[in-house]
């Protein structure tokens, strides 16, 4: 599907922060927004995971609970897992950092714009985990915001009280 991409934003973190609002990129232009994440590190060693929201159209985040998401769990030398979860106040894309090591992800979003339609979402990841010996983490998820409004930006922000160290963030209108 990313084949035909329009740029549309980019952000650089490149310093301690622990959430990441990037607004006013859905528009009615596109039904379909790709995403990449990349080079994604933390401060310290302990890993966290990063999370997304949606900001609404007054530029209020999306804190309810009214998304839900399953994802694919692909650990290199543990058994896969599915993980499903209902009306949670985020989508988990389960990205884990593990200091030194970065991690990276690809999302589309769909139909955000529009305000008679819920917000999805899908993604796949990959990063280094640790529980144990170290290993790499595969995800591929999809998820759902449940409120049929208009959508015009995003927030990322991990949980772990591990702030971002560094990442790039970007946006793209995938053209028809």
């Amino acid at each position: 599907m990313a084949t035909n991409l329009e740029f549309i934003k980019s952000v650089e973190v490149t310093s301690s922060t622990s959430s990441v609002d990037i607004d006013n990129v859905f528009t009615d232009k596109y039904d379909v927004y790709y995403l990449s994440l990349t080079n994604f590190q933390t401060v310290g060693t302990t890993q966290t995971r990063i999370r997304l929201r949606f900001i609404d159209s007054t530029g209020t985040v999306v804190t309810g609970s009214t998304y839900d998401y399953a994802y694919l769990q692909m650990d290199s030398i543990r058994a896969f897992a599915d993980i499903k979860n209902t009306n949670k106040t985020f989508l988990d894309y389960n990205l884990i950092d593990k200091a030194p090591t970065g991690a990276g992800l690809i999302s589309y979003i769909y139909n955000p714009y529009s305000a008679s339609s819920y917000t999805f979402s899908s993604w796949q990841n990959v990063s280094v985990w640790q529980a144990g010996a170290l290993e790499l983490r595969g995800t591929k998820g999809i998820g759902v915001e449940k409120t049929a409004q208009s959508i015009r930006g995003f927030q990322i922000y991990e949980t772990d009280t591990r702030p971002f160290d560094k990442a790039k963030i970007s946006v793209y209108g995938v053209k028809g």
